[in-house]
């Protein structure tokens, strides 16, 4: 199992790269013994299989930058100002799906810090700009990160990180 296999980003470094790497394997199977598969219960077991390890490399990603999955959604807005949440109003923004597929969310201290995207397509100048001025707009920074793979479909999706412009004050 190596990188190239999986299509992954950059290195992926820091103590967890084996599990990582291991993770990342285990899906491949995973996805290979699902699209093998005819029966209903097991096929509803392989793809709960293949959540936990979803799951888990979303936890490792957040722990690598002092994020917890957060158990709840928010909006850009939210995100954007470190926020607990929008009171769920009626008036709230959603994300637009092509800018933010499969999101994951993470939190800081219960403020809102982050969203993982799973974005599918090709990832050009043009695409990284587009993407990059709807996060600035929503008061947002995109970043791609090169040391850790998407973990919803490595190899077919690319990982768009959002978090807020502005610093935490400290």
């Amino acid at each position: 199992m190596n990188k190239a296999e999986y299509n992954l980003p950059g290195t992926i470094t820091g103590p967890d790269a084996m599990e990582i790497s291991i993770l990342i394997g285990a899906m491949a199977d995973k996805r290979a013994m699902i699209a093998e598969t005819k029966s209903g219960p097991r096929l509803n077991a392989l793809q709960q299989d293949l959540r936990t390890l979803q799951q888990r490399l979303a936890v490792l990603f957040g722990a690598t930058r002092g994020w917890a999955l957060s158990r709840s959604d928010f909006t850009a807005a939210v995100l954007a100002r470190r926020g607990l949440f929008d009171g769920r109003g009626y008036y709230a923004e959603p994300w637009p799906w092509d800018l933010v597929d499969h999101p994951f969310y993470y939190r800081k201290d219960r403020m809102a810090s982050a969203v993982a995207a799973h974005l599918y397509g090709t990832f050009n100048a043009a695409k990284r700009q587009d993407i990059a001025a709807f996060a600035e707009l929503k008061g947002l920074r995109a970043t791609w990160p090169e040391d850790f793979p998407s973990w919803w479909l490595p190899g077919r999706t690319t990982l768009v990180v959002y978090t807020p412009l502005t610093r935490p004050a400290q």
